[in-house]
């Protein structure tokens, strides 16, 4: 476990959760989470030296029984991102990734052999995907630096107070306590706008209160500052994952835009908002997206064959329930892409 073993709970929209056994292992403790771990912001950038640790539930699968038999596990991601734990019983368990200098962040994953998973994130209960994916914030241990940046032709006595005070916002943003991070970091600039560095940890902190208009106002405010390419880079992509959080479809437009930066996950979510919504087209877009970024992944697959029963071409959706089937067929989507197919004309 990291030293700070400070935890946030993740805000992105792509928590998930993969079982992928066949009926002959449904056995309580061949559940399997899998995924990445990559930086906030970054470019789909691996955190060096990090690591998993899956919390096992408090109760077993009948949500009753206390569960004495699950143990914690942990273990390392590889140089690419990477992570899988295996043998997992049922039950929701807390998932944690953690590596020096980052804060931790948590995602609660229901785990069960049964034909529907679900992840849970703090602001949301959601069908699940395979994978979790997690985006890890630096710590914010800046607080010398800021100050001289923006105060270096301040009296002694007044950098030294912003100091204090900074450190002190930096301190409860990395505790986990955003509540007062947001205020004290909403303080320091009205004491010294020349702070401008302290709009992204402002949004940084509203983001993760799931107050998300105010976290993006923010990250505006910050944009306007001169800042270089990468840096503006960077918080446009947490902007468009702010939007998509909220549901803003066409705010969260962007996030594709932007290639490769957009994850299979991002473009798969965009397509699960547009259906819900009721804008088939528009999902059927994202769902193509999210299956070119990724041509082995069987969900996008699965949903554009709902897509196509949804407009009534049923020859189009058995084209795409049968590559679901070729793709991953002990899948929950594989299972249901053959049943579909059976009871299709």
């Amino acid at each position: 476990m990291s030293v700070s073993r400070l935890v946030s709970f993740s805000l992105v929209a792509v928590a998930a959760f993969s079982i992928g056994t066949s009926e002959s292992q449904a056995q309580d403790d061949q559940g399997v989470i899998r995924g990445w771990v990559f930086m906030e912001g970054g470019n789909r950038e691996p955190v060096p030296g990090s690591y998993v640790t899956a919390e096992p539930p408090e109760v077993g699968a009948d949500g009753i029984t206390p569960e004495t038999l699950a143990r914690e596990v942990d273990v390392d991601v590889d140089e690419n991102g990477r992570f899988s734990i295996n043998w997992l019983r049922s039950g929701i368990w807390n998932v944690i990734a953690s590596a020096e200098g980052f804060s931790d962040t948590l995602l609660r994953v229901e785990v069960t052999q049964g034909r529907e998973s679900f992840a849970c994130t703090a602001t949301q209960f959601q069908r699940c995907q395979d994978p979790v994916e997690f985006h890890l914030a630096r710590l914010k241990t800046e607080a010398n630096l800021t100050v001289d940046a923006a105060l270096g032709d301040a009296e002694d006595s007044e950098r030294e107070r912003a100091r204090e005070q900074l450190t002190a916002a930096d301190a409860a943003y990395n505790a986990g306590n955003y509540l007062v991070a947001a205020s004290a970091y909403t303080q320091l600039l009205e004491t010294w706008p020349q702070m401008t560095e302290l709009h992204e940890d402002l949004g940084d902190a509203h983001r993760s209160l799931g107050q998300f208009g105010e976290a993006l106002s923010a990250y505006e405010a910050f944009l306007a500052t001169e800042l270089e390419d990468e840096v503006v880079e960077a918080v446009e992509r947490k902007m468009a994952r702010v939007r998509l959080l909220a549901g803003d479809l066409d705010a969260a437009d962007d996030l594709a835009a932007v290639g490769g930066d957009a994850s299979r996950e991002d473009l798969y979510n965009l397509g699960e908002v547009a259906f819900q919504q009721g804008n088939v087209d528009d999902a059927a877009g994202w769902y193509e997206k999210s299956a070119a970024a990724d041509p082995t992944w069987e969900s996008p697959v699965f949903k554009l064959g709902m897509v196509s029963l949804n407009r009534g071409d049923i020859d189009g959706a058995k084209v795409f329930f049968q590559k679901v089937i070729e793709l991953a067929p002990d899948s929950p989507e594989g299972a249901q892409a053959a049943a579909t197919l059976e009871a299709l004309p």
